[in-house]
């Protein structure tokens, strides 16, 4: 009967363990846009298909990514990084930090050495001639379009954020971040959709990197909160 016990509660620590059986909602989302993203590209070719959607331009949508894109990644990160930090784990609050902090410096490292002199979509049809319809009074950011940074961070922050909850349908509703956020960079014309891909795919390798590197510690003191009734651990 000892024995039984011990399997089940063995098996029940695997499966909090392993992130697939944790946030599978996740997986479902990540996997949808990316797989369309993917074809859609290369059915119609990159320029091509970033001229059809942008036909489709409304003043709302406009005002709203204009938001919507950078709150739901920077200031999202500071303030879920500040959530973790005063009622979460340490482990918690280091999936988000490491993966975010070593999945950016790819992105840069990316951007700068291999991708520096590749336009963005707004510049680039500019440059060509080509009509597009842009946001009013929103800058053209220039080069270096590839891999989205905002992607990056969009992926990273749904799969912490799914990690909270075990509700299927509030992973779900966190999981429709990620793809929101790289639909907004579309809309705003600062990344064809393929760049979009690349950004989620590094977040989201390297977030799965550290979430099994540091579940493989077995310290008791990464499962404490950092601050408990206010003072430090």
């Amino acid at each position: 009967m000892q024995g039984i016990k011990k399997q089940i509660n063995t098996e029940s620590i695997h499966q909090q363990k392993d992130l697939f059986l944790r946030i599978w909602p996740f997986f479902v989302i990540f996997f949808i846009y990316n797989f369309a993203a993917v074809a859609l590209t290369q059915y119609f070719g990159r320029d091509e298909l970033h001229l059809y959607f942008n036909r489709f331009s409304y003043s709302y949508l406009d005002r709203f990514f204009v938001y919507y894109t950078d709150f739901g990644t920077l200031y999202l990160f500071i303030l879920l990084l500040a959530y973790l930090f005063y009622k979460e784990t340490k482990r918690r609050f280091l999936y988000l930090l490491i993966a975010e902090s070593t999945a950016s410096i790819i992105s840069v490292f990316f951007k700068n050495v291999y991708f520096n002199e590749v336009l963005r979509p707004g510049y680039y049809f500019t440059q060509k001639k080509i009509d597009i319809v842009l946001v009013k009074d929103y800058a053209v950011q220039m080069a270096s379009t590839f891999p989205s940074g905002h992607s990056l961070t969009a992926t990273i922050l749904s799969m912490t954020l799914c990690l909270l909850t075990k509700d299927r349908r509030i992973q779900l509703v966190f999981a429709l971040l990620f793809p929101s956020i790289a639909v907004s960079r579309i809309y705003l014309s600062r990344h064809f959709a393929i760049d979009t891909v690349g950004g989620s795919l590094i977040g989201f390798f390297i977030f799965i990197f550290t979430y099994y590197i540091i579940n493989s510690i077995t310290d008791e003191r990464l499962d404490q909160k950092i601050l408990k009734n206010g003072k430090s651990k």
